[in-house]
C-alpha cells in the first residue's frame, strides 16, 4: 500500500523494483485503477530488452491483460526469429493450442501473426513439427474463406514434404471443399505419391476440362504423362504462364538426353534470365560438367552458394564447396589481384552471375571482408534476391572492423527495411567519425529517394561529389557518376548529365548508356538514343530491361520487336504487356471509328 500511496502522490513508478510494479499491476486490475494500470503496463514494457525478459514477464502480462507488455514481449520473440522458435517456452506459447487460446483471450492472437510465424518456420524447416503446429494455429485463426483455403493448402504442402501423403491428401481435399481450386493439384500429387498415377492423371484431366485454362493445370497433368503428350502439356503450360520453371527444366534435360547441349543451355538460360533459381543453376552446372566446361560449372556452383550457403547438390548428396574442391585441379586458380580484375570485367560486362561467383571466390579467401559482403548484397539486390541480399548485408555489418563502416551497413539495413530517416542518421554518425565514399553515398541515396526541388537535388549531387573525392574503386565511383547524371536529368541540366554519364562510361560503368540515351531523347535525338541503347545491348545481350528501354526510342515495328524480346527474356516485366494491350485497344477503337464513319456516310 505504501507503493500505491507513493504513486498517488508523485504519479511515477521510477523508484520501484519490477516485483513491486507487478504487484501494483495486480492491484490496479483488482480495484479498476486504470491510470495505475497503464503506468505499470508502460513501465514493465520498457523493461523488456530481449527474449529472456520477455519470457519472465509475458505470463503475468497475459494474466493481468497488460496489452502493451504482451505486445512488447511478442515483439522481442519476433525480432529473434527463427532462433526464438527453438526455445521451449517460446514454442509452448506460440505453437500450442493452449498458448493460442491465451493470446486470443488477451487479444493478441491473429491470422496475420500466425501467417508470419508459419512462413518463417517453413523457410527454416518445412518438415518440422513446429511448422505443422503453427499452421494448425493458423487454421484455427482463419475467419475469411481465403484464410481457410491458404491454411489448409499449406498444411497439405507441408505434409506432402514430410512424406505423409494420406494426411496431405486430406488437407488438400479440405482446401478444395473451401473453394481452393489449386489444391486439386495437391490432391493429384498426393495420389501420385501413393502410387495411383492414373488416378492423378484423371483428376488433372478433369481439372483441365472443367476450369478456365491455367499454366499450372497443364504443368501438373504433364507430370503424369509421357512422350509427346507430356511435351505438348509443357508447351501449353509455358504459353499460359511463362514464369513456371519446371517446363523449361524438363525440356532442357530432354534436349541434353538427345545430345543437343547448346539448345539445352539456351532453354535453361530462359529461366535464369528472369529468376535466380538455385535448382536451375544446379541443372546448368550439371550441363557444363557434362560438356567439360568446368569454369562455367564452378561459376554456377559459386552463385548457388551465394544464394544459399547450405545448399546440397545432386539430390542432397553433396555440398557445393565439396564439388568446387573436387574440380579444383580443373579450373584456373586466381589470387586476390586477379579476382579484382575479373570482378571489374564481369561487373562492367553486366554479368551479374559471373560477378557473384567472383565475389564468392574472394570471400572464400577472406570471409571477414565486410566490403566484399556489401558488394555481394548489391549484386543480389540487382538480381532481385532480397532475402540473400539482406543476409549478406547483415554479415557485412557483423564482420566490419570499423565503427564508421558498421554504421553505414546498419544504415543500409534500415533503408532497405523502410526506415529512411534512421538510415540518414546512421550516415551522419558515420561521417562524424570518418569521411568515406559509402557514408556520403548512403546519405545521398536516402535524401534522393523523394521528390526534390532543384536546390535540394543539387545538394544531393554535391554529396555524391564528396563521395567521389573519397577513396574507392571505379566500380562504385561509376555508380555515383551515374546517379549524378540521373539527378541532373531530373533538373533539366542535360549538358551536366551528359558529362557525368560520359565519365561513368569512361570507367566502364556500362549501365550509363541507358542514362545517356535518355539525354539524347530529351534533346530530340531519338536516333542517337536508340543507338546508345544498342551499344548497351551489345554488352548486355540478354537484358530485358535494356530491350524494354530501347523500345521507347524505336519506331513502331522495332519497338514491338524489342518488347517481344523483353517478354521472352523476362515474362515478369509488365510494361510490354501494357504496351501491347494499349496498342490493341487503339486498333479496336480505330476500327470502331471507321465503321461508325462508314455508317454515317451511308445514312
Amino acid at each position: 500500500m505504501r507503493a500505491v500511496a507513493a504513486y498517488s502522490r508523485h504519479g511515477r513508478l521510477d523508484d520501484f523494483p519490477p516485483d513491486t510494479i507487478l504487484e501494483l499491476l495486480a492491484f490496479a486490475n483488482k480495484f479498476c485503477c486504470d491510470g495505475l494500470k497503464v503506468a505499470c503496463d508502460n513501465k514493465l514494457a520498457s523493461m523488456v530488452r530481449g527474449v529472456d525478459e520477455a519470457l519472465s514477464l509475458i505470463d503475468l502480462g497475459l494474466e493481468e491483460a497488460a496489452h502493451l507488455l504482451v505486445a512488447t514481449c511478442l515483439q522481442a520473440f519476433l525480432r529473434e526469429l527463427p532462433k526464438s522458435l527453438s526455445h521451449p517456452e517460446v514454442a509452448r506459447l506460440l505453437c500450442s493450442p493452449e498458448g493460442r487460446e491465451r493470446l486470443d483471450a488477451a487479444g493478441n492472437a491473429s491470422f496475420a501473426l500466425y501467417y508470419f510465424l508459419s512462413y518463417v518456420a517453413m523457410e527454416e524447416d518445412m518438415r518440422s513439427n513446429t511448422t505443422v503446429m503453427l499452421l494448425e494455429r493458423l487454421w484455427e485463426c482463419a475467419e475469411l474463406p481465403w484464410h481457410k483455403q491458404l491454411a489448409l493448402h499449406q498444411l497439405g504442402c507441408v505434409m506432402l514434404e514430410r512424406g505423409e501423403f494420406k494426411d496431405a491428401q486430406e488437407w488438400f481435399e479440405e482446401a478444395v471443399a473451401e473453394g481452393h481450386v489449386y489444391s486439386l493439384a495437391g490432391v493429384a500429387r498426393a495420389k501420385f505419391k501413393c502410387g495411383h498415377k492414373y488416378m492423378a492423371y484423371k483428376l488433372m484431366n478433369r481439372v483441365v476440362t472443367d476450369y478456365d485454362p491455367a499454366g499450372w493445370m497443364y504443368q501438373e497433368r504433364a507430370v503424369y504423362c509421357v512422350g509427346k503428350e507430356k511435351m505438348a502439356d509443357l508447351r501449353t503450360a509455358t504459353q499460359l504462364d511463362p514464369t513456371l520453371t519446371y517446363p523449361y527444366k524438363y525440356r532442357a534435360a530432354s534436349l541434353l538426353e538427345e545430345d543437343k547441349m547448346e539448345r539445352a543451355l539456351e532453354e535453361i538460360d530462359k529461366v535464369l534470365s528472369f529468376r535466380m533459381a538455385t535448382d536451375c543453376l544446379e541443372l546448368r552446372a550439371w550441363f557444363y560438367l557434362v560438356a567439360g566446361d568446368f569454369e562455367a560449372a564452378v561459376r554456377d556452383v559459386r552463385a548457388i552458394l551465394t544464394l544459399d550457403p547450405t545448399y546440397m547438390m545432386f539430390h542432397g548428396k553433396m555440398h557445393g564447396e565439396q564439388l568446387i574442391e573436387l574440380l579444383r585441379g580443373q579450373v584456373q586458380q586466381r589470387d586476390m589481384a586477379d579476382c579484382w580484375l575479373q570482378l571489374y570485367d564481369r561487373w562492367s560486362g553486366v554479368d551479374d552471375i559471373g560477378s557473384l561467383a567472383v565475389v564468392q571466390q574472394m570471400l572464400a579467401r577472406e570471409p571477414g571482408n565486410s566490403s566484399l559482403r556489401f558488394r555481394q548484397s548489391l549484386l543480389l539486390l540487382r538480381l532481385n534476391c532480397q532475402k540473400a541480399a539482406m543476409r549478406s548485408l547483415r554479415l557485412a555489418r557483423n564482420s566490419s572492423m570499423h565503427d564508421h563502416e558498421r554504421l553505414v551497413y546498419e544504415g543500409w539495413i534500415l533503408y532497405d527495411t523502410g526506415h529512411r530517416d534512421e538510415a540518414l542518421e546512421k550516415a551522419e554518425q558515420s561521417l562524424s567519425l570518418q569521411r568515406s565514399f559509402e557514408a556520403f553515398f548512403l546519405k545521398a541515396y536516402a535524401l534522393g529517394d523523394s521528390s526534390l526541388d532543384v536546390e535540394s537535388a543539387l545538394s544531393v549531387v554535391q554529396l555524391l561529389e564528396h563521395a567521389n573525392s573519397c577513396a574507392s574503386d571505379n566500380l562504385r565511383k561509376g555508380q555515383a557518376y551515374n546517379n549524378m547524371g540521373s539527378i541532373y536529368v531530373d533538373c533539366d541540366l542535360l549538358d551536366e548529365a551528359t558529362e557525368c554519364y560520359s565519365i561513368a562510361l569512361s570507367i566502364k560503368h556500362t549501365r550509363a548508356h541507358q542514362g545517356l540515351a535518355r539525354v539524347h531523347f530529351l534533346k530530340n535525338r531519338k536516333k542517337a538514343a536508340f543507338d546508345e541503347m544498342t551499344s548497351l545491348l551489345k554488352i548486355a545481350k540478354n537484358s530485358a530491361s535494356a530491350y524494354e528501354k530501347r523500345s521507347e526510342y524505336a519506331e513502331r515495328d522495332a519497338a514491338k520487336s524489342d518488347l517481344n524480346m523483353a517478354t521472352l527474356l523476362d515474362p515478369t516485366r509488365t510494361y510490354p504487356y501494357r504496351y501491347r494491350a494499349a496498342e490493341r485497344s487503339s486498333e479496336l477503337k480505330s476500327e470502331e471509328f471507321f465503321n461508325g464513319l462508314m455508317i454515317t456516310c451511308l445514312l
